[in-house]
């Protein structure tokens, strides 16, 4: 095998020049995100109504603290309540659960479903495979999790970016093999051996700068350990075998969106394992188990950028259908 062609199976070192470049984008972005998170914390700023029931931390992993939220309308007499596994973004290394408090708490309430937002620890100082390790415990420690209102038949994991990432790949985890039932992956980030270039050849003609194109590369870097295989199915999840995973996968990617290319291959892949007919649109269709949807128009994480003016309503919309049609495959899909 030529150098060439290796150089895109493994994580090759980088110059001490990017090493240091890269040091610093990382940590110039944990002290801003944390910063942001802190602010929004605040007891003036912070919105209550989204907060949730209660935290726990499992003896399996000590440091990390997960966020529950049962509905509101839920009563100890009640049926069970299937369970979502939810599992942050931020490029591996930035960002807690705290910055999902907003979607897992409309999505419990809206849907009557017990939500549960993982912790994993960052990287650099926790590369590849630490993350997928972590919530691969605290997913069985939330299975076994007796005093949790849930349903052990009714379960799905997901997430958005790096936390649709690692849902992909804690679910083919020898351990949970038959446990969950479906994985809604939110424009997740799936193969590492295609080169930013191709990824930005997918997308549109006219598609507007991607943050991901400046950013990217010291994630990877803070993520991924020199000679690491990057045709690892837990790392770039599109290599999955679909025996590995669940039978029900929800993918979605965002059309302006460097990822998103990567996103329907896989999906492609996976929906072309059987013999069940395509329903749907050229931008929305499910087949074999595997729901795709390409949201137009918008880009990498577009639900949880900040926007104003007319660009914050239509996002706004389009999230809350988004979620909502989600929330309505898994009840047709998953929750049965």
């Amino acid at each position: 095998m030529s150098n060439s062609q290796s150089a895109l199976k493994i994580y090759y070192r980088r110059s001490s020049f990017l090493r240091v470049a890269y040091f610093l984008r990382i940590h110039i972005l944990k002290f801003l995100t944390s910063v942001y998170f802190r602010a929004l914390s605040l007891p003036l700023i912070r919105n209550n109504s989204i907060l949730p029931t209660f935290t726990k931390v499992y003896p399996c992993r000590p440091t990390l603290t997960n966020r529950v939220f049962i509905p509101k309308s839920y009563k100890p007499d009640d049926a069970l309540l299937p369970l979502f596994l939810d599992i942050h973004g931020g490029g591996f290394a930035i960002m807690t659960p705290s910055s999902d408090d907003k979607f897992c708490s409309e999505f419990a309430n809206k849907n009557k479903v017990l939500v549960v937002s993982i912790d994993y620890p960052k990287s650099p100082a926790h590369p590849y495979p630490a993350g997928v390790q972590a919530v691969t415990d605290i997913v069985k420690a939330i299975l076994e999790d007796e005093t949790l209102p849930f349903d052990k038949t009714k379960v799905a994991i997901g997430g958005f970016s790096a936390g649709a990432n690692l849902s992909l790949a804690v679910s083919q985890d020898n351990s949970l093999q038959k446990k969950i039932g479906g994985v809604v992956a939110y424009y997740p980030p799936t193969n590492w051996t295609t080169t930013i270039d191709h990824k930005l050849a997918t997308k549109p003609k006219d598609s507007p700068p991607d943050i991901l194109e400046g950013n990217g590369p010291a994630f990877d870097w803070a993520y991924l350990k020199p000679g690491t295989d990057l045709e690892d199915p837990q790392l770039s999840v599109a290599f999955a075998p679909r025996d590995r995973l669940p039978q029900k996968l929800c993918i979605i990617g965002c059309e302006l969106d460097l990822l998103c290319g990567d996103s329907e291959a896989m999906a492609e892949r996976l929906a072309n394992i059987g013999t069940g007919q395509r329903v749907g649109t050229e931008h929305v269709w499910e087949q074999n188990g595997v729901r795709w949807e390409k949201v137009l128009g918008e880009e990498h994480g577009f639900d949880v950028t900040p926007a104003i003016g007319a660009k914050q309503v239509r996002v706004a919309e389009r999230r809350e259908k988004m979620h909502t049609d989600v929330a309505r495959w898994l009840f047709k899909e998953v929750y049965i």
